[in-house]
């Protein structure tokens, strides 16, 4: 079976995100397994390494409406391959929309993600890739679907994953995002001049994926739906849980007995070189993030002198809405507390290793990474009940328990829970050593995760036969 993955970001090429994680993650399992041939397709950013990619051909967008000789550079390129593991990889490469500082965030980006779109359906049919399956992500391919339907050439089925209901790709025709050009890259007359990506592309999906079996319920509500929650009820989405490349991440040992010792040492080197009371007793609290709303980054400054009553509390990350400068203000005022407004992957794992409680109190969260390597670090999540958070922790006092959550979003639910998770700790240290075990012997892996997708990828293959 053929799978055909476009996105904007995958690991080891381009990431800004867990977009990027994910991608990689499904396409990396999935290629293990002899049943499916999987290619990825993605923009040639600047960013890109494309040395070792091989150019297979030029390409250019078959329509007559354009002639001028300054817009030729706007209607075709090159496609660049190369294989990665058991993955073929396309780059579509286009100097004029792809060499920019930014990947997100231009004015002419509904432009540039229509060209994105019609670059994938001519790739596909040149290059004879024929794909049983088109797996698109978020709205950046959001046309694709409809483009394929349009031209009725392709005997396959779209899927389109929902990473973000937020970010959907609202546009308006202007001079910046020319109809013209946009009827010319889609091939067809578009009476539509309030343009909503993400929107076409659910519309024209044969299926809708999310990242988590209760994001795919949330979003099919109000709170959650940004406005498409009678088209995701409609589409009836369902949502499989990311994994966790669990290659990237050093735990440094796979005997949980030993790790729990080297955990130790880790804690106490960071404590020492980030000026905090060098004790193994005290309990260190992460918080890694982007700094932000959604990551509940404003109850925790509202909470932050009961999370270090007791406690140590180390920050790490950059943000939006003045936080980090708020959380860098605490830096020599607050007693216990240390901010990095930076972001420091080197730093982050071993923040992972050595803390023992992660704190992710967030508004909203489709899936989440960081909880997953958390746990596979044995320090302990404390999340809202919502989205993947709620999928990938079982509360403390159940079975299997490996984190601790809250069950409504606020700073005083957020103190409460923290108070419980540092009861256990300083009170019950048989069962806090259990529920280390229990996070750490969690397996959120793609090797197991993906066989929610290898079930579905074969049932709509059959549907399509």
């Amino acid at each position: 079976m053929n799978i055909a993955i476009a996105s904007t970001e995958f690991e080891s090429i381009i990431k800004t995100g867990g977009l990027g994680d994910a991608i990689y993650g499904i396409s990396n399992a999935l290629s293990k397994y002899d049943e499916f041939n999987v290619c990825v397709i993605l923009p040639n950013f600047k960013n890109v390494d494309d040395k070792d990619f091989k150019n297979i051909g030029q390409f250019k967008i078959a329509n007559s409406k354009i002639t001028a000789d300054e817009d030729l550079e706007k209607i075709g390129g090159n496609f660049l391959f190369k294989k990665i593991g058991n993955i073929d990889v396309y780059l579509i490469d286009n100097e004029y929309y792809f060499n920019r500082e930014k990947l997100y965030g231009y004015d002419d980006d509904l432009l540039r993600w229509s060209f994105f779109s019609r670059s994938i359906y001519e790739l596909i049919k040149q290059e004879s890739i024929n794909p049983d399956i088109i797996h698109t992500n978020d709205y950046h391919e959001g046309l694709l679907s409809f483009i394929s339907k349009n031209k009725g050439d392709m005997n396959c089925k779209h899927v389109v994953s929902i990473h973000n209901a937020y970010f959907q790709g609202h546009y308006q025709f202007n001079e910046t995002n020319s109809k013209s050009l946009f009827e010319y890259y889609i091939d067809d007359n578009w009476d539509e001049d309030d343009i909503n990506l993400l929107r076409v592309s659910v519309f024209n999906a044969d299926y809708v994926l999310t990242v988590s079996p209760d994001y795919a319920e949330s979003i099919k509500y109000t709170n959650f739906g940004e406005g498409l929650e009678d088209l995701y009820c409609e589409k009836n989405a369902v949502g499989f849980l990311n994994g966790l490349d669990t290659s990237t991440y050093d735990r440094l040992s796979d005997d949980f007995e030993s790790f729990v010792k080297v955990k130790e040492k880790y804690k106490l080197k960071l404590q020492e070189r980030f000026n905090l009371k060098v004790d193994k007793d005290i309990p260190l609290f992460a918080y890694i993030c982007r700094l932000s709303y959604q990551k509940g980054s404003h109850i925790i400054l509202e909470a932050i002198k009961d999370i270090v009553e007791n406690g140590q509390l180390i920050v790490l990350g950059t943000g939006d809405e003045g936080y980090d400068e708020q959380y860098a203000e605490l830096n020599g005022k607050l007693d216990n507390y240390i901010a990095i407004i930076d972001f420091d992957s080197q730093l982050a794992n071993e923040i992972y290793i050595a803390s023992d409680m992660f704190l992710m109190p967030s508004f909203f969260e489709p899936c989440g990474i960081s909880q997953l390597i958390s746990q596979y670090h044995a320090c302990l999540p404390i999340v809202t009940n919502v989205g993947g958070l709620k999928d990938s922790i079982i509360e403390y006092d159940l079975e299997n328990a490996n984190g601790f959550k809250l069950n409504e979003f606020g700073v005083e639910e957020l103190v409460d829970t923290i108070n419980t998770a540092k009861d256990v700790y300083f009170n019950d240290k048989e069962k806090w050593l259990k529920l280390m075990k229990n996070a750490y012997n969690t397996d959120n892996s793609w090797e197991k995760r993906i066989e929610n997708y290898v079930n579905f990828y074969k049932e709509i293959g059959d549907n399509n036969a």
